[in-house]
């Protein structure tokens, strides 16, 4: 007798799927990590180049990409900002900025067909990045790796420096690499998108 789905093939193949996500999605997001200490103060790097990611994971590869992006946060803050067990800071942040752009991101505005949706993503973008922005610098004040006024200062800048990447970026990436995926069988869409299709199966 067959349990809980572990010998149909289809599920094999789909926890396969998921696990090489997750793999792939964590040692992704620990390289962008590491090419992002190029400019940093300590404890903190200015220039987030994972935020590229966190633009066009949620759409594309979903709860599984969301789990690989939080292992390579944590690997990320411990090796790179050396926040030893706090580490758990990055991963929380990437948990907020990848959930609000999984959750917010309309399905139209990730196809970009016309000017409105392209403004309607970056304004996404903005306020997602804004906040997990805020929140980074943030906890970090508060364990004590960062002094407050030094957050206040790096705030804007450091927004305003990720957000032109992620507006460059992101919409690109969406725009050539999703169809391509859908191809494959393994886009998951936003949220919304992803809840009904595991509901239809």
């Amino acid at each position: 007798m067959k349990g809980d789905g572990e010998d149909v093939p289809g599920v094999k193949l789909d926890k396969a799927r998921a696990a090489s996500i997750v793999a792939m999605s964590a040692a992704l997001y620990a390289v962008f990590f590491f090419l992002s200490s190029l400019v940093g103060v300590p404890s903190f790097v200015v220039l987030y180049l994972p935020i590229i990611l966190l633009g066009v994971f949620p759409v594309w590869f979903g709860r599984s990409g969301l789990v690989g992006s939080m292992i390579g946060a944590f690997i990320g803050g411990f090796y790179v900002e050396s926040l030893g067990y706090f580490a758990w800071i990055e991963s929380v942040t990437t948990l907020i900025i990848y959930s609000l752009n999984w959750i917010l991101i309309p399905q139209r505005a990730v196809k970009a067909e016309a000017k409105k949706y392209l403004l309607l993503l970056l304004s996404v973008y903005a306020v997602t990045l804004f906040v997990g922005t805020v929140f980074v610098l943030w906890q970090l004040t508060l364990v004590g790796f960062l002094l407050a006024g030094v957050a206040e200062v790096l705030l804007l800048p450091t927004f305003g420096l990720n957000f032109a990447i992620e507006a460059i970026i992101c919409p690109i990436l969406i725009r050539t690499v999703s169809p391509r995926l859908r191809s494959w069988g393994i886009y998951s869409g936003n949220f919304w998108e992803w809840r009904r299709n595991r509901a239809s199966t």
